[in-house]
């Protein structure tokens, strides 16, 4: 934060001419909080002494500088290189969305010129500031440059017991693994996190499906798709990775689907995995069906009659073709629509 020559912080200056000071002191704040206080502890001691949120703090201040109020929720994922993480970090700022000319960050000191100074160098930009609490600014800068320590922060609520017991069969050759895949840790142990969860859950299916806002793991449970998870998205495309890697697939096409197969072990149970990948407009959908060996079931043990068993095997020895299988009403309704067929003179005479 630049230095300035006034006796109070600026923020609290700011709190006093607004009216939002509690205690009648609008005019000496500095008891409320020193010019030289962090920017985290300022925004902190100015809330608490206006007896507001962060965020409603924010929305005052932006109000008063004539700024809009930053959604960090809508951030464009590509900016994020205009902006490298230690000019982010050293001042508490967030790029939002660009482009040729200009580049609208997430700032918590919209008066600090240096700051305006090391955007423009870094990016090539003009930059328009938009007002967000220092509070929520980094932990977007936590989930979107470094998203392995917010992993990382994830997996230490879970035992680690749950995690190491599932592991793969069979594990794929070390050369198809990049060096940044193999430092991954957390990623590997949030992906184990995730199956673990789905096969205790019995669920058939899992769908990793990203959004605009964070990407979404869901369990088909019964037939029925049931959230489980938010992760923001740095984090899911990385789970996407690994899954993929499981998978023995190409992790950096991106473009075009892809399907593969892996070889699972939960505890005592061995499961089979059919893994899916999608391209979509902002990243990739992956999609696990889980299949357990112990739950394969024959022919013989479906209760058909014998002498559809025997069309249907003779059916499968076919090169080509399709097998459709439906409902008895289903059935019922082609055989009545067969019979109006063949009795109707027009239709008889095309058959």
């Amino acid at each position: 934060m630049s230095d300035r020559p006034s006796r109070t912080h600026w923020l609290a200056d700011l709190a006093a001419r607004a009216g939002l000071v509690q205690n009648g002191a609008t005019h000496d704040t500095a008891h409320i909080v020193g010019p030289e206080a962090s920017l985290a502890d300022a925004w902190k001691q100015v809330a608490g002494a206006c007896h507001l949120s962060e965020q409603d703090l924010a929305s005052c201040v932006a109000t008063r500088q004539r700024l809009a109020v930053a959604d960090l929720g809508a951030a464009v994922a590509s900016v994020q290189s205009l902006v490298p993480e230690k000019v982010a970090r050293r001042y508490t700022v967030f790029p939002l969305r660009a482009n040729d000319r200009q580049i609208t960050v997430a700032v918590a000191d919209p008066t600090n010129y240096e700051l305006e100074q090391a955007l423009g160098f870094a990016s090539g930009r003009v930059p328009i500031f938009e007002i967000a609490p220092p509070s929520a600014i980094e932990k977007a800068i936590e989930a979107h440059y470094a998203p392995e320590r917010l992993v990382e922060r994830l997996m230490g609520r879970v035992g680690t017991d749950m995690i190491d017991q599932v592991h793969l069969v069979e594990e794929t050759s070390p050369e198809a693994v990049s060096s940044e895949d193999v430092d991954a840790a957390p990623v590997v142990k949030l992906t184990n996190l995730i199956l673990h969860e789905a096969v205790r859950a019995g669920a058939s299916d899992i769908h990793l499906e990203p959004g605009r806002e964070g990407g979404t793991v869901r369990f088909r449970v019964d037939g029925v798709l049931r959230s489980a998870m938010q992760l923001p998205m740095p984090v899911l495309n990385r789970v996407v990775s690994r899954i993929k890697i499981m998978g023995k697939l190409d992790i950096s096409d991106r473009l075009r689907p892809q399907d593969g197969k892996a070889r699972l072990q939960v505890e005592a149970n061995a499961l089979d995995l059919r893994i899916s990948t999608i391209p979509t407009r902002d990243a990739e959908k992956a999609v696990i069906r889980l299949l357990d060996p112990r739950n394969a079931r024959r022919l013989e043990d479906l209760g058909v009659a014998a002498n559809e068993l025997t069309r249907i095997r003779k059916l499968l020895a076919y090169r080509e073709g399709i097998v459709v299988v439906m409902g008895l009403r289903a059935r019922e309704r082609r055989r009545c629509f067969m019979r109006r067929c063949a009795s109707s003179p027009r239709v008889r005479s095309t058959l």
